[in-house]
């Protein structure tokens, strides 16, 4: 069931209701005829019940209206609710308290004063510049015009809508995206319905459009002028259009794991064989380490990727203590060589830390898996570094795009090569002067 369609049954199950739960008045007055007319000096102390062609109140009622007519026009004062039904409404005087309003066309005059809540539906509704509304406003229609003031909240659920006008507190508004939605014209409704004003298709706003509080509006568009009526904006997509857009999400979002997976291939197949060309030792050597030394690689390893992290940070803090201490002592020029010199070291820090974790552990890993690949198939490809490397690797790339299983390996890859690298390094040697303890027959 569409949105406004819901609305329009609730409002109309309220309507009932007050028929049915509301205790009758002791007394009230009853009127018929083909034309009812409450004059300017006429005063009504009951509730008044009328059933006419046209009803014309422009006296005052002490009590509730409750009307079925074809022109329904309220010109002065009821204090009580007004139950209004008709091809037209037209209320542009003061309402004690409720105002319910079923018509073809709904209008809220200039000098309309709601004390309380305005409920309407119809093909039309419209709240005039100058009318205030003491409380909420409901609407359910195919299209509505709001150019009066509203204390409080605004809830519309129609074809289209515009608002010209400011919001006290919250707006919810459904309406129909699309240029063909539902636009009334007065001559479907009868030669006595008054001319409907002409909306725009959609969600529009007038210049002093303004909402309070949360505006949230559900439209299979999003509305950008919204964001300048309120704040706090809200779009949802209707049930079908969310539906739809969830079945487009997952797609997207498989196609988009696909790319991210074989672009991460891709570097790493290119960054590998980078290494093994510039520095092959750099895998070579911790690759042999972590084959002779697995189990200590890893707690190692797990060490190494909690103190990498903080070490940097402590290291941060140091450059910057040191850099405030000369500020202290007056010396400027001490303190800005101190962070010219300590920011693009840690930079440069922090780079090798990310190219050791994203790269250089998983080209260690894969090229011990290559390695053991190739000597059960075709050991002679192990005498070069670049053959079991690249299978490896584009073995890693597969498994690592596994949900779940590929980001919990990667981990484990991070941790032992990271221990082999710290295992290699620990002597204080540089990696590249490490002799490789591999096999002879395995060359750069």
């Amino acid at each position: 069931m569409k949105h406004r369609t819901r609305i329009f049954s609730l409002l109309t199950l309220f309507v009932l209701s007050l028929f049915i739960f509301v205790p009758a008045a002791s007394a009230y007055d009853g009127r018929s005829g083909d034309r009812v007319v409450i004059g300017k000096d006429e005063v009504i102390n009951d509730d008044l019940f009328v059933g006419a062609t046209e009803v014309i109140v422009d006296g005052t009622i002490n009590g509730d209206l409750v009307t079925g007519a074809q022109i329904v026009t309220i010109n002065g004062k009821v204090t009580g609710n007004v139950i209004a039904a008709g091809s037209s409404v037209t209320v542009n005087g003061e309402v004690g308290y409720d105002l319910v309003a079923m018509a073809a066309a709904v209008t809220i005059g200039p000098d309309a004063r709601i004390n309380h809540n305005v409920y309407a539906s119809g093909a039309s509704v419209e709240s005039q510049s100058g009318s205030q509304i003491g409380g909420s406003l409901f609407i359910g229609a195919g299209q509505g015009l709001v150019s009066g003031e509203i204390t409080n909240d605004l809830l519309v659920g129609g074809g289209r809508l515009r608002l010209e006008s400011t919001v006290g507190r919250n707006a919810k508004i459904a309406v129909d995206s699309s240029d063909s939605s539902y636009s009334p014209r007065y001559n479907q409704y009868g030669p006595n319905t008054p001319p409907m004003p002409s909306v725009p298709a959609g969600l529009t706003f007038g210049s002093a459009a303004h909402v309070a509080g949360n505006f949230e509006y559900i439209s299979s568009q999003t509305v950008p002028a919204a964001n300048s009526v309120s704040t706090r904006v809200t779009h949802t997509l209707p049930a079908q259009d969310e539906q739809l857009s969830k079945e487009l999400a997952q797609r997207n979002k498989t196609s988009t794991y696909l790319f991210d997976a074989l672009r991460r291939m891709i570097s790493l197949l290119l960054v590998g064989l980078l290494i093994a060309w510039l520095a092959p030792r750099w895998i070579t050597s911790p690759a042999e380490k972590l084959l002779s030394r697995p189990l200590p690689s890893l707690g190692i390893g797990l060490v190494g990727l909690v103190a990498a992290p903080l070490t940097w940070f402590m290291a941060l803090g140091v450059v910057i203590l040191i850099a405030v201490v000369f500020g202290l002592l007056s010396l400027g020029n001490l303190t800005g060589l101190t962070l010219l010199a300590g920011f693009p070291a840690l930079g440069l820090v922090f780079i090798a830390i990310l190219f050791v974790l994203t790269y250089l552990c998983q080209a260690i890993v894969a090229f011990l898996g290559g390695r053991w690949i190739l000597s059960r198939i075709r050991p002679e490809w192990n005498s070069k570094i670049y053959a079991p490397l690249l299978i490896g690797l584009f073995i890693l790339s597969l498994l690592f795009a596994v949900p779940f299983f590929g980001s919990l390996l990667e981990f484990v890859i991070i941790l032992v090569g990271l221990g082999a690298i710290v295992l290699q390094i620990l002597p204080g040697r540089p990696v590249n002067q490490l002799p490789a303890e591999i096999p002879a027959a395995v060359q750069a």
